[in-house]
């Protein structure tokens, strides 16, 4: 897919009137993103179980949740059930990927790209935690 193609699929997506649309359209940070959104795209983003105890979902360590570049859960790569304790942390490290993406960067720059569930375990008052790494990998 070409640049041009995705900005067009990005306006159709956004339903934005003429004038809304010319406010990101000539927008420096939007044209930044458009100008790397090729590239992009290219990517998955892939959080991976490397932790887990006690988890009530039943997360388990090798487990992938698998996201597109722009952070949307792609559902039927996923297990059936996901934990929502667990998105509000992933959402942070998603957009640290995301940015790095649209800003032209290797988006596995990202230093810390590990976290949990707000579960704090048994010893804490909780009933388990999970731990996953994200990783972007890129599509062929």
């Amino acid at each position: 897919m070409d640049k041009d193609t995705i900005v067009k699929l990005v306006r159709r997506r956004l339903k934005l009137g003429d004038q809304e649309w010319s406010l990101i359209e000539n927008n420096p940070k939007f044209q930044r993103l458009f100008a790397n959104v090729v590239k992009a795209v290219r990517y998955r983003l892939v959080a991976e179980v490397i932790k887990s105890k006690g988890c009530n979902t039943g997360h388990v360590v090798g487990q992938k949740l698998v996201f597109d570049s722009a952070g949307n859960l792609l559902t039927k790569e996923n297990p059936d059930r996901i934990c929502s304790f667990l998105m509000p942390n992933l959402t942070v490290l998603i957009n640290a990927f995301f940015e790095n993406l649209m800003n032209g960067r290797d988006p596995n720059e990202v230093m810390f790209n590990t976290t949990g569930c707000f579960d704090t375990g048994p010893s804490c008052g909780g009933w388990g935690h999970v731990v996953v790494r994200m990783t972007a990998e890129q599509q062929s």
